[in-house]
């Protein structure tokens, strides 16, 4: 779906007429974004693998990437390395000098400006949006009204505990797990 059409199910939902979008237009923009926020940071935490280059001190530079947390450095033949990340998270900091490395992070998203745009979740948790935005706008009102918020505030967090994240489902790393399962029978 569409931005534009995300808060057209909106004004719908909240019984208002299609031809009021204009009068919303700000308003549900920034709840709809408010909503893709959370969805992405919280729940959907989209990855993407970075190829870099470090420079003669071991330290890349990241601030034109769209990352949001380094998940793991892998050097030009595949195997994890350590990594630190500068104070200012401007540069991934490894002990390999002048070398290829490749960065696995968890990504921002741009937010949603142009009635066009559609979010980077899948189709299926596009409502979800909507919900947000009905929540977030009935949520100043009279009791009723805030009663009535409830019931979206909650379908959206229900949706958005159905994605799964990417990556997620898979072992990473299980070391040692036999050196604690065992320590409390050593002498």
């Amino acid at each position: 779906m569409t931005l534009a059409n995300i808060m057209k199910l909106a004004l719908k939902q909240l019984d208002e007429a299609a031809e009021d979008i204009a009068e919303y237009d700000g308003l549900f923009k920034g709840y709809a974004n408010m909503g893709y926020m959370i969805a992405i940071r919280m729940f959907y935490r989209p990855r993407e693998a970075f190829d870099l280059h470090t420079d003669r001190k071991g330290c890349a530079d990241i601030r034109a990437l769209p990352i949001e947390r380094v998940i793991a450095v892998k050097d030009a033949a595949g195997r994890e390395i350590g990594f630190d990340i500068d104070a200012l998270g401007m540069s991934v900091m490894t002990g390999r000098r002048d070398a290829a490395i490749q960065v696995l992070a968890q990504t921002k998203r741009p937010p949603l400006s142009r009635e066009t745009d559609e979010p980077d979740l899948p189709e299926w948790a596009h409502p979800a949006l909507a919900d947000y935005i009905c929540y977030r706008h009935l949520s100043s009102g009279s009791l009723a009204k805030q009663n009535r918020a409830e019931f979206f505030r909650q379908s959206f967090y229900q949706q958005m505990r159905a994605l799964t994240p990417q990556g997620a489902g898979s072992v990473t790393r299980m070391k040692n797990l036999y050196a604690v399962t065992d320590a409390r029978y050593r002498r």
